[in-house]
């Protein structure tokens, strides 16, 4: 193996996109000849964020905690088995940091921030280490890094130390179109657009960690998503009825909060990204509003939905940058059930397929470029 590069992301978010990104980028660097190590980096506030319980004292939030008290058992075994993927399949390096000031990059010869919502200064995991202050030696990477729809010029307090830090890395990509745009306007830089990581694999390099342990239906719908809208729900459980099929969603603490299991949905026995692999590829049909349940569908070639949101169409543009991208926008799905739809129609994947070969391509180029001569 070739020098040692480091990726810093979200890999310890117990959420099957921020795993399996992770998954790939250190796959996709292996692939290339490197050794590839996860900094073992989680600031406090993204340790909070996946605990069972938050500490914010509203009424809301206490009936949140009632709900994940009734259901700890569970939860907690969820949480053991996204520890476990985490042992089995990802490289972490050595240590166990919370704080930028903590890091450093002896030993790297490259430093990768990305991919995920590591630029998206808004939410509890940021934090400025995913901008590598940190890196003084090893070459400064940004691949299909994401702001998550929060542009750092409006939100960041001080946008000028961003601008700074990212016009310090040798080689910037961005995930979602919006983002290229404010890259430019805050540092006068013109970066392309790539693939997320997920994009980048073989089908045979996610199914390889699948989990066939878990028992299903023969035939269901796999509903996943992030947050489980009640108006989302009814659009799903519809569709449930209209053709018989039971429905198995993820994200225990969401199902209960949100009654789920009221609409004679289920969860599987335990959950992690190599269950939510199995359930892909098991599916009849797939409904998400999730980008990288969007990405899973179209990599596992299933018939699915990616259901139309209101963040949809204003500044949070990464489902309609992948969908653009990958002539996938006739997967998208009104809220509103239309009884007369056939929303078990087959997708062709012919011009899908040569779209992510193109893009592949030119996102290969971009890290072949980014890591050359190491």
């Amino acid at each position: 193996m070739g020098e040692t590069i480091g990726i810093i992301t979200f890999h310890r978010s117990h959420n099957c996109g921020s795993m399996l990104q992770a998954y790939a980028t250190q796959t996709i660097l292996e692939k290339m000849g490197f050794q590839a190590e996860i900094v073992n980096f989680s600031n406090a506030g993204q340790r909070r964020l996946y605990q069972p319980f938050q500490i914010d004292l509203s009424p809301k939030t206490y009936i949140k905690n009632l709900v994940s008290a009734i259901h700890i058992k569970e939860i907690r075994n969820n949480d053991a088995h996204y520890e476990s993927f985490i042992s089995k399949y990802l490289n972490v390096g050595n240590g166990d940091f919370s704080r930028c000031s903590e890091l450093c990059d002896t030993g790297y010869a490259a430093v990768v921030a990305g991919s995920d919502q590591v630029w998206n200064v808004t939410i509890a995991d940021s934090d400025d280490a995913y901008f590598l202050p940190w890196v003084t030696h090893a070459r400064k990477i940004a691949y299909a890094v994401s702001f998550g729809a929060r542009n750092i010029a409006r939100y960041a307090s001080n946008p000028l130390k961003y601008s700074e830090l990212i016009n310090q890395f040798d080689y910037v990509s961005i995930r979602e179109n919006n983002g290229q745009r404010w890259v430019k306007e805050l540092t006068g830089l013109d970066v392309p657009v790539v693939l997320d990581p997920t994009l980048l694999l073989e089908l045979e390099d996610f199914q390889k960690i699948e989990d066939d342990a878990i028992s299903t239906p023969d035939k269901f719908i796999f509903y996943y998503s992030p947050n489980y809208d009640r108006n989302i729900n009814r659009l799903v459980k519809q569709i449930s009825d209209k053709y018989d099929l039971p429905v198995i969603c993820f994200n225990a603490k969401a199902f209960h909060i949100k009654g789920m299991g009221s609409m004679g949905f289920r969860l599987p026995e335990y959950e992690d990204p190599s269950v939510y692999l199995t359930l892909m590829r098991r599916a009849t049909l797939v409904m998400t509003t999730s980008f990288h349940g969007t990405i899973f569908s179209t990599l596992y070639g299933k018939d699915f939905w990616t259901i139309k949101n209101g963040g949809m169409f204003g500044d949070d543009d990464r489902v309609l940058t992948l969908t653009g991208q990958m002539d996938l926008d006739d997967r998208l799905v009104s809220l509103e059930f239309d009884p007369h739809k056939d929303y078990l129609e087959k997708k062709n994947y012919g011009t899908y397929l040569k779209m992510r070969k193109r893009l592949r391509d030119k996102s290969m180029r971009f890290l072949e470029e980014a890591t050359k001569e190491l």
